[in-house]
């Protein structure tokens, strides 16, 4: 029997396989797939419209590339 289980966003009652499962655990999402992908999208824009957010990022990204390269471009598990 599947799982049936309502997104609070959109309001659809979705199978349990719409929705994302937590890092820890066999717990889900509260937010089906769409609904969080969405929500990323716009965060993500709302941080690159900040100049101070945008910064950081671009600083996350430099230390990144930085020890990317440190290894030997192999990545060591960042992603």
């Amino acid at each position: 029997m599947t799982a049936v289980k309502r997104c609070p966003r959109c309001g659809q009652r979705k199978s349990a396989a719409e929705f994302y499962r937590r890092r820890r655990g066999r717990l889900l999402s509260s937010y089906c797939q769409p609904c969080t992908r969405a929500a990323s999208r716009q965060a993500q824009r709302r941080r690159r419209q900040d100049p101070a957010a945008a910064e950081r990022l671009r600083a996350v990204d430099r230390l990144r590339q930085r020890r990317r390269r440190a290894m030997g471009g192999h990545g060591g598990g960042d992603r």
